[in-house]
């Protein structure tokens, strides 16, 4: 039983990668440099998303520009 747990937690993490998420001020300096870790391009655009990590943000798998993401700002 033992075994088959440690191969299914071995199965899950090989599906998962890590991204790099950048995320900007508006003179387009680097405020935040962050690591997530997620299923696909989908779950890691979620993520950033829902994280709310800045207002520009770029997410990057190796070399690979995955997203760039600029959430508007809302007025009150």
């Amino acid at each position: 039983m033992e075994s088959s747990r440690c191969l299914r937690s071995i199965l899950i993490s090989a599906s998962l990668k890590t991204y790099r998420v950048y995320c900007y001020d508006d003179a387009r300096n680097a405020v935040t440099a962050d690591f997530i870790t997620a299923s696909d391009d989908q779950d890691a655009i979620a993520q950033v998303e829902a994280a709310g990590f800045g207002s520009k943000c770029e997410i990057w798998d190796g070399k690979r520009l995955v997203a760039q993401l600029e959430v508007e700002r809302r007025t009150g």
